[in-house]
């Protein structure tokens, strides 16, 4: 999604998703890299098509932030999890993991410069109505994601897209861009029957923001390839899907039926415990380990995707943050492990920016510990006393099911020990992404969720980045520190997962030293489900794996 962060790059529907899902994002994911992952690959089909499998109906009950089912319309954790059910993209990802695997690329291959990928298409890819999905449909469909200029436009910046020949799609990026194969497994690349969509107002011409007309078409019907077509679309209220009879993979064996409902995690909690193929995706950790011990139903909370942090203000005229001094005692002084307390169960410390799931996390003894006395010791070093601070929150958001609140107040409590006076500031979500943009906030507590899962999504912690220059009052500058930022630059055009996982490692141990970011913690999520079902897993990039789930 892009994203659920408050600060960096949310829009209004990011700040929607904060405010609305206490707990929609990513989570149990791994990533265990394949032998050649960012270079090439070749595979069969993802799988599909069973004729055994579960019988009745998958229902799934989530806090909807719902923009529609237009696969290139749409970045919310609701939608891409819809839009995943019904589309192919060129690679995908297996339940909870973030390495690519073919879906209707058959194979890849990539260049060194990490600026290029060439596909091979698998030629037993159809659409639901039985037309063959060509290199045409891929070439329209991305064409159509960057012009129709939706919430997830940004994730082909620079990218072209062209069809040599009817099997074979060439994806070109301007600047290295190894992410890339990662990105063209998320929802909004999804491909779409072009000669449908052209036939319902569909394009993907360079007015397409103005010329296409296919929304409403796509609200009611799907034009996709994958195991499920929609059956039914009630925005911000219901999806229907049923499984797609033409669908072309080999070993699906998923519900004939899933029903997705939008409804608020304390309904959840009861629907939950008195349905049948049931699963809650919105409970907070405290709910679901209420839960603990039913024989039918199983509960799984482990930490989130989702990074929360501390971000301080460089400008010394506009807040004492901007004393290097002073930031480091505010990083020595800070309680790790009780911020993860707050969140529960499953809730990790963040060692760095990245979160564990992805290549390039930093490993748990990376992370920052609190050490009052270090902390007092910069703090005298900075040469100030009496020192205060205000610190600003999102007040309405709770993400993960945690309140800003509970923990700006433990920011307070853990400064006052070594002589650091906070005054809290919260205020509505909206007004603190102006504040936070216009660089008014001295310091404040924000997070991060992915919007595609690679480490490279995370350059904008680096020194000059668009995302910490956002204003001209509390810019993080190359200037400040030239050697991380190209540290930063190389991590992020290296082609190599395993080189650029090592670049990203030492890339966050600099941010530690000395940066405005000061990471917490991954908050606790929950899924449960009903123990009739397999693959409950929340996922990094999906929310759930709808087509994965199957019955014990």
């Amino acid at each position: 999604m892009r994203s659920t962060t408050l600060g960096r790059a949310a829009g209004a529907a990011a700040i929607a998703a904060a405010i609305a899902v206490s707990g929609c994002g990513g989570g149990n994911g791994g990533n265990s890299p394949s032998a050649d992952s960012s270079g090439t690959s070749t595979a069969g089909g993802s799988g599909g098509g069973s004729a055994s499998g579960p019988t009745g109906t998958l229902v799934v009950d989530q806090s909807f932030v719902d923009r529609g089912v237009d696969p290139q319309r749409q970045f919310t954790p609701t939608n891409n999890m819809l839009v995943h059910a019904m589309y192919d993209t060129l690679v995908t990802f297996e339940p909870g993991k973030t390495d690519p695997v073919p879906d209707a690329a058959a194979s890849w291959r990539g260049t060194d410069d990490a600026k290029s990928y060439t596909f091979t298409l698998n030629p037993d890819v159809v659409f639901s109505d039985g037309t063959p999905l060509t290199s045409a449909d891929v070439v329209f469909s991305l064409n159509r994601l960057v012009n129709v200029k939706g919430p997830g436009a940004f994730l082909l910046e620079g990218v072209t897209v062209s069809a040599p020949d009817a099997r074979t799609v060439v994806v070109r990026s301007d600047r290295p861009n190894p992410a890339l194969l990662r990105i063209l497994a998320t929802p909004p690349t999804s491909i779409v029957n072009s000669r449908l969509l052209k036939a319902n107002g569909g394009s993907d011409a360079r007015d397409a923001d103005k010329s296409d007309r296919a929304e409403a078409f796509l609200q009611k019907t799907s034009a996709g390839s994958g195991p499920y077509t929609l059956e039914q679309g009630q925005q911000n209220q219901q999806y229907t899907l049923a499984a797609n009879p033409r669908y072309w993979g080999e070993d699906f064996s998923g519900f004939p039926k899933v029903v997705v409902r939008n409804m608020p995690a304390p309904t959840q909690l009861l629907n939950v415990q008195r349905g049948a193929n049931e699963i809650a995706l919105d409970l907070s950790a405290q709910q679901a380990q209420t839960l603990e011990g039913r024989s039918e139903l199983q509960v799984r909370t482990d930490a989130s995707v989702n990074v929360f942090d501390v971000e301080a203000n460089m400008n010394e005229s506009i807040s004492p943050t901007g004393d290097e001094n002073v930031r480091r005692a505010i990083r020595l002084a800070l309680d790790y492990e009780g911020y993860t307390r707050l969140s529960g169960v499953g809730a990790a410390q963040a060692p760095g920016v990245i979160p564990s799931q992805f290549l390039g996390a930093l490993p748990p003894e990376d992370a920052v510990r609190q050490d009052l006395a270090a902390a007092r010791a910069e703090l005298a070093k900075s040469g100030r006393s009496g020192i205060e601070v205000e610190l600003a929150f999102p007040s309405d958001a709770t993400p993960n099911g945690v309140s800003f609140s509970s923990i700006a107040q433990k920011v307070k409590s853990d400064l006052e020990k070594i002589g650091i006076d906070v005054e809290l500031k919260g205020t509505p979500a909206v007004t603190f992404l102006a504040d936070y943009a216009a660089g008014r906030n001295q310091m404040s507590v924000s997070y991060w969720g992915p919007d595609y899962p690679d480490p490279n999504d995370y350059l904008v912690y680096a020194p000059g980045a668009p995302g910490t220059s956002r204003a001209a009052d509390n810019r993080y500058v190359r200037a400040m520190n030239p050697e991380l930022a190209a540290l930063g630059a190389r991590a992020g055009s290296t082609l190599d997962d395993t080189e650029r996982g090592t670049l990203f490692q030492e890339f966050q141990r600099g941010l530690n030293e000395d940066s405005p970011f000061m990471p917490l913690f991954q908050p606790a999520q929950a899924i449960v489900g009903s123990t009739t079902l397999s693959n409950v897993v929340l996922d990094p990039t999906y929310t759930l794996n709808i087509p994965a789930v199957g019955s014990n």
